[in-house]
């Protein structure tokens, strides 16, 4: 199915074909979606407004320019989206359990949302956005994070012997993220 220049409600879900569609400049507001097959889906510049994710599959979909406000995603693998193109940003939004593994995040927008035990191993993240972000149990692993923001963020948990985060931002009172994996002690 195919679906241009429009605005979706939580009345509009159960009319709606999602696995092998494309979505083209579409929001939608107030869905709850829960084990939604978003399956070889593709979301172009497409925004989801206080939605709910909660296990939902994303294999081979593609994210283009795809923006979560004030959204909450839960259980969801977005690892085995379509890795050639992804523009996608998490702004105001609740990630719990997520898999953010091995895709190429560079400039990814994660401002002001709370990352709940996410998981980036091997994640491309050059130059994204933490700003004011808690990643409370989220587990960098491999990672580039070179020229990320992180100020104001808290929670972080990275090891800089294993991760680069050459030119990344933090700030003071929360720097001790960096340290945690060290076993020393901060008076």
């Amino acid at each position: 199915m195919y679906y241009e220049d429009m605005i979706f409600n939580k009345e509009d879900v159960n009319l709606l074909v999602f696995e092998n569609s494309e979505f083209l400049n579409c929001s939608f507001t107030g869905i709850t979606f829960n084990k939604t097959s978003f399956n070889g889906t593709i979301l172009e510049n497409c925004t989801f407004k206080s939605c709910q994710l909660i296990s939902s599959t994303f294999y081979d979909a593609k994210f283009i320019d795809l923006n979560f406000e004030n959204s909450e995603l839960v259980s969801i693998s977005i690892s085995h989206i379509n890795k050639f193109i992804i523009e996608v940003s998490f702004i105001d939004s609740y990630l719990k359990y997520c898999d953010l593994s091995k895709l190429d995040l560079n400039k990814t927008d994660f401002s002001n949302s709370t990352l709940k035990e996410c998981l980036f191993f091997e994640t491309l993240l050059n130059q994204s956005n933490f700003n004011n972000s808690d990643l409370d149990g989220s587990s960098f692993d491999s990672c580039n994070l070179e020229r990320s923001n992180f100020k104001g963020a808290t929670n972080y948990r990275i090891n800089p012997l294993t991760n680069r985060i050459k030119g990344a931002k933090f700030s003071i009172p929360d720097l001790v993220g960096l340290v945690r994996d060290f076993d020393i002690k901060i008076v």
